[in-house]
């Protein structure tokens, strides 16, 4: 029995539509799992469908070849995919719909090609097609906002209504796909007309229940993002009370005991009118510093320090909030800022235990400087992370600046300006080693005193392979006189 030419471009155009819908089934449900054996079978399957349906459609009803194609097709996708039955069929029918809009309109297409050209080969024509629709799908894959599925569909946040919707339009586009196969002349005329009219009734219904999902979503991610703000205001909250009520419980036990010195001022003061500048007042001032003292120590303690930005690296955190707890100590302000991701530095140029040291010995170098300083703008501001595309880390503070014998024989020998408040120069001849075994390098930066300057100056550890010693200074000219060997790189600032 010889098989139709008819039969045959139909058994080939169903391969293509089901192994396509396939393609969109995946597409659809953000299903990103590549299995080549599945493939392969779903390929078979394709065959199978295929034939049956052409059997089918040529024999018996075509509308019955389409239902047995999505409800068995879908069924047996979902199982391989390891969806639900009705959400697989489902997919399944807007899957094929997608597929026989692209084949509707690379029909449209192809004839403008083959009409054109005059072309009268069934077998080529149909390659034409197949072509177009290729490129369609091709497009429809590549779709941005399709990256991640139809989420719309898959996560409900549109309720049933948006199944309904798509799911009735894609119905209907293939039943009128089905019976235009079937009628043709005025009646084919105006199924095409309905067809296109619908083709684009569902494009824009699909991009406007994309445009409702994308802003319920961003409306769901606000309302997150306010409740998430509430919590951390409430918690700020509490935290404000807590240290309200400890306040006032300190306050309150010392009430009576400053009454008490206030008690002993006035007695001083009335039995002792000639001497009070000799006997009386060194022993209340000593007394008045020491609850002084006190005082203030016990309002420390519940005083609780901000939270820092976070490296996502423990002993790196610990090191932080140790040097913020020094700073506090001395009534110095420390901040903070972490700029990227800090990993690949540990594992690729600097060992954690060296970041940790650095770190420790730089912000104690400043806290020193700090202290030594007369200013009343008493801070230091730590900066790790990327810069122009190289790892650093930089500290800033408002204290003095290095003396110029200092930064002459830094990394050469231990000196340090700070000797009277506990610096010893060891951790300099620590980071120029370092320095060295990463070929990082040291700039120091002096600023110049004016209004628009808070910090003094900054030492940075810059990894960017130079190993090189650098001094940005308004003191530059001074510098260099000194500067005999050129180990330092000296510019004006």
């Amino acid at each position: 029995m010889e098989i139709s030419i008819d039969v045959i471009i139909y058994f080939m155009k169903s391969i293509v539509l089901n192994l396509y819908t396939y393609i969109c089934f995946k597409k659809i449900s953000n299903n990103k799992d590549k299995n080549y054996c599945r493939l392969i079978f779903v390929i078979i399957l394709c065959l199978f469908f295929s034939a049956i349906c052409t059997y089918v459609e040529f024999n018996i009803n075509s509308f019955i070849a389409v239902i047995l194609l999505c409800f068995s097709y879908g069924s047996i996708i979902g199982f391989l995919t390891k969806n639900k039955l009705g959400y697989s069929i489902v997919i399944t029918i807007i899957s094929y719909a997608i597929c026989s809009i692209f084949y509707v309109l690379s029909v449209m297409m192809g004839y403008i090609i083959y009409g054109g050209f005059k072309i009268d080969n069934l077998y080529i024509n149909f390659a034409i097609i197949l072509a177009i629709e290729s490129i369609f799908l091709i497009i429809f894959l590549r779709i941005k906002r399709f990256r991640n599925g139809f989420n719309i569909i898959k996560n409900k946040l549109n309720s049933d209504y948006v199944d309904i919707i798509i799911l009735n339009i894609s119905i209907i586009f293939i039943l009128i796909y089905c019976l235009f196969g079937t009628i043709y002349e005025q009646i084919a005329w105006n199924l095409l007309i309905t067809l296109i009219f619908l083709c684009f009734t569902m494009i824009v219904t699909i991009q406007k229940i994309f445009t409702m999902y994308y802003k319920q979503k961003l409306l769901n991610d606000t309302l997150q993002h306010y409740e998430e703000e509430i919590q951390s205001k409430d918690a700020e909250l509490e935290k404000l009370k807590a240290e309200k009520f400890n306040i006032s419980k300190i306050t309150h036990e010392f009430y009576n005991r400053q009454k008490a010195l206030e008690l002993l001022v006035k007695n001083n003061i009335s039995n002792n009118e000639n001497n009070v500048e000799e006997k009386a007042s060194p022993n209340v001032l000593n007394i008045i510093k020491s609850l002084t003292e006190e005082y203030s120590s016990e309002l420390t303690n519940f005083k609780q320090l901000p939270k820092l930005e976070t490296t996502e690296i423990p002993e790196i955190d610990n090191m932080f909030k140790y040097m913020q707890n020094e700073c506090a100590k001395n009534n110095i302000e420390f901040k903070l800022k972490v700029a990227g991701n800090i990993f690949p530095l540990i594992n690729n140029i600097i060992s954690k235990n060296k970041l940790e040291t650095l770190i420790g010995d730089h912000i104690r170098d400043a806290i020193n400087a700090v202290k030594a300083s007369n200013t009343e703008n008493k801070e230091i501001l730590a900066i790790l992370g990327i810069k122009d595309n190289k790892y650093e880390l930089s500290i800033y503070d408002t204290g003095i600046d290095f003396k110029i014998d200092t930064l002459l024989k830094l990394g050469l020998e231990a000196v340090t300006t700070n000797k009277e408040n506990g610096g010893s120069g060891i951790g300099f001849l620590t980071t120029f080693e370092t320095m060295n075994q990463t070929k990082a390098s040291l700039i120091i930066t002096e600023f110049p005193q004016n209004k628009d300057r808070y910090y003094t100056k900054s030492v940075t550890i810059r990894f960017d392979g130079e190993n090189k010693y650098k001094i940005c200074s308004p003191r530059a000219d001074e510098i260099e006189e000194h500067n005999e060997d050129k180990r330092i790189i000296v510019e004006k600032m």
